[in-house]
């Protein structure tokens, strides 16, 4: 039997994520320029009551030796993610002292045996940077929306904001995006102008890269509502 290159399992594992762990969206080799988990999934966690989502990074690996190697370089991906793990293709179980290492440094790890997965040991939950965690969802084509904080698809890989109206004028836009039922995105210019003014951006003055989004869902069930019933509303809430 032909041994299987670490691109070969990536399906393996990209299938474990969607049926074990329920990711409504899969992808690999997606990151930013720091570094690039093999696999990530995005999960709901929220309940009924909320859109939060979990982002699970992994580092695939065929058997071989540094395994702490190994798993410093996975642990490296909870500036990206919530959960870390190593899957590594193996036909012996994990020893005590690959157990421990992984213990002891807080990742996950899997066992890949055919085209099967096992989790062996489950991962801690860890709180990312924001800003690397928006960037790998924005690389999946996922954003962040403003209003009610569910986590929606604002495109693809190949087109990241094909799902998002954008670029025209904001009385242009919002009822463009009613009428087409598509998201909204528009661009954050006061941030922009703040971080100019401290050098944190080199962007010229009226240029913003601050992107914001407004989901689907809330374009048309808060943004298509009329002025005069959202004044009615607002005040018979007081």
């Amino acid at each position: 039997m032909k041994t299987p290159t670490e691109k070969d399992l990536y399906p393996i594992v990209e299938q474990w994520l969607k049926k074990h762990l329920l990711c409504f969206k899969v992808d690999s080799n997606k990151g930013s320029r720091h570094s690039r988990p093999d696999v990530v999934g995005i999960r709901d966690i929220g309940g009924n009551l909320s859109g939060e989502v979990q982002t699970i990074a992994v580092e695939v690996k065929k058997e071989g030796p540094r395994f702490a190697t190994m798993s410093g370089q996975t642990l490296g991906y909870n500036l990206y993610a919530n959960r870390i793990y190593l899957a590594q293709f193996r036909e012996q179980a994990f020893t005590v002292d690959q157990m421990d290492i992984a213990s002891h440094l807080g990742i996950g790890l899997i066992q890949i045996r055919g085209k099967t997965c096992h989790e062996i040991l489950s991962s801690p939950f860890y709180t990312p940077i924001s800003r690397f965690n928006l960037e790998l969802l924005e690389k999946l084509g996922l954003g962040k929306c403003q209003f009610c904080s569910s986590v929606f698809e604002i495109g693809d890989t190949e087109n990241r904001w094909k799902n998002m109206v954008r670029g025209e004028e904001a009385y242009e836009r919002i009822p463009k995006a009613i009428k087409a039922e598509k998201g909204l995105m528009y661009w954050n210019m006061a941030v922009a102008e703040r971080k100019r003014k401290l050098g944190i951006t080199k962007l010229e003055k009226g240029i913003s890269e601050e992107r914001r989004f407004i989901c689907r869902e809330c374009v048309g069930g808060i943004l298509a509502l009329d002025p005069d019933r959202i004044k009615s509303i607002v005040s018979d809430a007081q």
